[in-house]
């Protein structure tokens, strides 16, 4: 996959969509609400836009502190299109996981992980999706070569880990209330450390599933 196929050349913003023209001729779009201070601006503050330094985003220095990734990116576009793909594909067999693809299950697996560790910790994303899941993203971040990321999770698997030994069956719902002091402040600062992104994971999810013609 060559980088210099994704360089923005052409920008047009409307009310409702960001649009963006790539060097090889395709174009992405973004709803504008998903960049609260982008769909807040006054039109000619939305048209103050810089490229990033390789070009493959967008900040507006007026409105928000200028990001290298930039506030809009295009590795974050396609990355948003590779999960729908496979969730789309997930949901046309009813959720059964087991009818999809080991590439569309790795891909479930990575925004279900994104998803619930951003909004409500580990503990929501292994609640909520069980271990198979987790050891499916696990398998997805060596995959991708996402070193930094499956280490702070499986750090954060270890926090809850002596549970599974613990007398009788224990619910992944009932996680929270079973951790001590010691191990919720364990997991927060794992989790923490998550949410600064220490690698750029969705260029890394493009640059490896993007090669694929099957998602």
């Amino acid at each position: 996959m060559d980088p210099q196929s994704k360089r923005i050349t052409h920008v047009r913003i409307d009310e409702h969509t960001i649009w963006l023209t790539l060097s090889d001729g395709r174009e992405l779009a973004e709803p504008i609400q998903r960049h609260i201070r982008v769909e807040k601006a006054t039109p000619a503050q939305r048209l103050q836009w810089v490229l990033t330094d390789d070009d493959h985003g967008l900040n507006w220095p007026a409105l928000w502190p200028p990001a290298p990734e930039g506030m809009v990116s295009v590795w974050a576009m396609e990355q948003d299109q590779l999960y729908r793909q496979a969730m789309d594909a997930l949901q046309s067999v009813g959720w059964d996981i087991r009818q999809i693809s080991t590439t569309q299950y790795e891909l479930v697996a990575l925004w279900r992980m994104e998803a619930d560790v951003n909004n409500g910790g580990f503990v929501q994303f292994l609640g909520n999706w069980g271990f198979e899941n987790y050891q499916m993203a696990l398998q997805a971040l060596q995959a991708i070569g996402s070193t930094a990321t499956r280490a702070g999770l499986q750090n954060m698997y270890a926090s809850v880990q002596r549970l599974e030994e613990a007398p009788g069956d224990i619910a992944l719902s009932d996680l929270p209330m079973l951790l001590t002091e010691d191990e919720h402040e364990r997991l927060q600062k794992l989790e923490e450390a998550f949410w600064d992104y220490p690698e750029r994971l969705d260029k890394l999810v493009v640059q490896h599933y993007g090669l694929r013609d099957e998602v």
